[in-house]
């Protein structure tokens, strides 16, 4: 599949009413809407988040990182954003850290917040660069990670196969995503949450109309913590841990790349 298509990895339910491409126009790609929509709310993106998460998406991922790192082990962040993931990491005892993001002002944001955390600046890099092209060697990493990402990803096959690439024999893979609440008394509240509150917080605050409409219809139409497992085993991986967070809003996936690929 071309990495440009605006065909969403899905996983679609009755409740998947709206197409994502109903929100941008159609002269644009999604890979193209998704890098400019995260470009327009780079500067308010973090504040966003602490009002939306009452300031549990910096645990999350100091939790994801803990989970992944391994004393100096080098690691690739991928839709690094503002960097908080990345940082994560290198507190969490990595030798270094590369983040890459297709949005050059999230890339500006985490350059300057980097300079305020003691001694990471000669251990980490931010680069421009696509999760499904990633700027590095065959087997030259120890560990991938992204947070809040894969869902935007028009072909997330092709970016989990760059995963795979790039891990060493032995290294693992720990992604963070929003996902449905399928069953249990909080699905309503959560729905609710992620169609009316979030949209509406974005808004006021980012200024950007379609950026928190697009988030819940991405969710809507994104794989299920299951799916994703069988994604990632399809792809050669051995899920070692799902974890659920936020009361099943939120699933942690930590993976391990097999010294030998099972067919």
């Amino acid at each position: 599949m071309d990495p440009s298509s605006t065909e969403p990895a899905t996983d679609r339910s009755e409740d998947s009413k709206v197409d994502p491409k109903a929100i941008y126009p159609s002269e644009v790609d999604r890979a193209t809407y998704v890098r400019n929509m995260f470009g327009a709310i780079a500067g308010r993106y973090d504040l966003i988040n602490t009002i939306m998460t009452a300031g549990r998406h910096y645990a999350w991922r100091r939790f994801a990182a803990n989970e992944l790192v391994r004393s100096n082990d080098m690691i690739v962040d991928v839709g690094c954003g503002t960097g908080d993931l990345s940082i994560a990491c290198l507190k969490a005892g990595a030798h270094s850290v590369l983040g890459v993001d297709v949005a050059a002002p999230m890339l500006v944001v985490a350059r300057r917040k980097v300079t305020r955390v003691p001694a990471v600046t000669q251990t980490i890099n931010f680069v421009g660069g696509d999760a499904t092209a990633l700027p590095l060697s065959d087997q030259s990493v120890d560990g991938w990670c992204s947070a809040f990402v894969v869902r935007n990803i028009p072909d997330l096959d092709v970016a989990i196969a760059e995963a795979w690439r790039v891990l060493k024999p032995g290294g693992r893979l720990a992604n963070l995503e929003i996902t449905r609440v399928e069953r249990g008394p909080l699905r309503w509240l959560a729905r609710f949450h992620f169609t009316k509150v979030v949209p509406l917080i974005g808004r006021l605050i980012s200024g950007h109309a379609s950026a928190y409409q697009y988030l819940p219809i991405s969710v809507d139409h994104f794989d299920s913590a299951e799916k994703f497992t069988e994604r990632l085993t399809r792809a050669g991986f051995a899920v070692t841990e799902v974890r659920s967070l936020m009361f099943g809003t939120i699933a942690m996936h930590v993976a391990e790349k097999p010294h030998v690929k099972v067919v």
